[in-house]
């Protein structure tokens, strides 16, 4: 980032420029590794074929958004050491309230409202739901005892790419109007 904000300003390519580079060159890079990443895993975990789909698509969709995340921190903080520590804060606050390390049915009355907003909850509940209804008697007792809501799959991809134009919105911002270079 660094490079970026002294050549552009020197004007030699505006934030969107570097934006869009990254995001048409980095992002399709990480994005292939993602996949096989995914595709390693889900092979390893011996689960039946039909459910590849949904965690491909949930896996891929929380890629873009923890992409759009990190790179708004990156991009609004100072240095690497403040843009580690401000992303670990939203990684750890969406991995605790993804629907299994906490859950709706243990989580405190005024903590619920994460629920709402954690893309990872809505990606575990898109990805266990039908996996507990092919379990039977045994995956429904699951999901009732995490309190799992089925039917939020739609909310869930609309609240998560409402995030990601936001995000990316910050990250230009942050970008244009923050940290510029001394002279």
């Amino acid at each position: 980032r660094g490079f970026m904000k002294h050549e552009t300003s020197e004007r030699l390519y505006t934030e969107g420029a570097h934006i869009l580079t990254t995001f048409f060159v980095t992002v399709p890079l990480s994005l292939t590794g993602a996949i096989c990443q995914t595709l390693i895993i889900y092979a390893f975990s011996e689960l039946a074929g039909q459910f590849l789909p949904t965690v491909l698509g949930w896996t891929l969709l929380l890629f873009f958004f923890f992409d759009a995340i990190f790179s708004s921190v990156a991009a609004v903080a100072a240095d690497g050491q403040q843009a580690q520590t401000l992303a670990t804060l939203f990684l750890v606050i969406f991995m605790l309230f993804n629907g299994l390390m906490v859950n709706r049915a243990t989580a405190p009355e005024y903590l619920r409202w994460f629920f709402e907003l954690s893309p990872t909850n809505y990606a575990m509940q898109a990805i266990v739901i039908p996996m507990a209804r092919d379990a039977g008697p045994a995956g429904h007792g699951y999901t009732e005892m995490l309190g799992n809501q089925a039917g939020e799959d739609s909310k869930g991809i609309v609240i998560i790419l409402a995030m990601n134009v936001v995000l990316r919105i910050l990250q230009t911002l942050g970008l244009k109007f923050l940290n510029q270079p001394q002279k």
